[in-house]
């Protein structure tokens, strides 16, 4: 039997019990073990549809930004995870769309892309990491890589501005050791960039040059981390392998 795992959701609040339920979960779990700096340079919106885009760098930062984004988010996540039943029951219930992130299964992510604009059109917040998987180093969006371009024909297609937010400090969970020493973890949430008028989403270069700004806001805002907080390179993003050779002593 197939499973529809996008299927159309109803946007009332009930809906969103469980989502919440373990949005409050997270968020006791990383206030108790870690010391989370939320920096918002402006209030997202509460209503209305918008495209939440963040970095990558570890696999914690769905659960970071559910337990301390302003609203709830439908994420977009790799199809493997729905692989395992309880996994399917979990993001099922959690609202998020799989997508086959290689792009072989064209028919699977064109339903995806459907299901995604459906609820921007619903007026839902949609969470997306548009580099495609986890990244560190020159691969990341923080270093200016390239990003896929879903996240660029979304926001024109559905005229849903863009919320960046840049996650530093999570890719440090991997040692466990570390959960002991509250480690710290910034967040910081962007301003809103809107696209194009709809008018204009045929135009090569409107949207090329909408791309080139949502890339150059990811490293500007690690830049105001990095200044407002005098991190150190040490504070910046690392492969897991990296993290998980070096245990680090934080002070209080």
């Amino acid at each position: 039997m197939k499973h529809d795992f996008n299927e159309r959701c109803d946007s009332s609040s009930q809906t969103y019990q469980y989502y919440h339920c373990c949005s409050f979960l997270a968020r006791l779990l990383f206030r108790v073990f870690c010391r989370v700096h939320l920096v918002i340079l402006e209030t997202p919106p509460k209503e209305g549809p918008s495209i939440i885009a963040s970095n990558h760098i570890s696999h914690f930062e769905p659960a970071l930004l559910g337990g301390f984004f302003p609203r709830a988010l439908d994420w977009v996540a790799m199809e493997e995870l729905f692989q395992h039943p309880l996994g399917r029951w979990l993001l099922k219930h959690l609202h998020v769309i799989s997508m086959d992130r290689f792009g072989k299964n064209f028919a699977h992510n064109r339903h995806s892309l459907r299901s995604i604009l459906q609820r921007l059109r619903l007026g839902r917040a949609v969470g997306i990491f548009p580099e495609g998987g986890i990244r560190s180093g020159e691969e990341s969006i923080l270093e200016k890589a390239p990003m896929k371009p879903g996240l660029t024909m979304l926001s024109f297609f559905s005229q849903a501005p863009v919320i960046p937010c840049v996650v530093l400090g999570t890719d440090r969970l991997y040692l466990f050791k570390n959960w002991l020493r509250r480690p710290p973890i910034w967040i910081i949430i962007g301003k809103a960039m809107r696209p194009p008028p709809k008018e204009e989403r045929n135009n090569a270069q409107a949207r090329l040059n909408f791309e080139e700004k949502l890339n150059s806001v990811f490293p500007a805002l690690q830049k105001e981390l990095y200044e407002r907080f005098q991190l150190t390179p040490e504070d910046l993003p690392k492969t897991a392998a990296e993290r998980r050779g070096t245990s680090i002593k934080y002070p209080g």
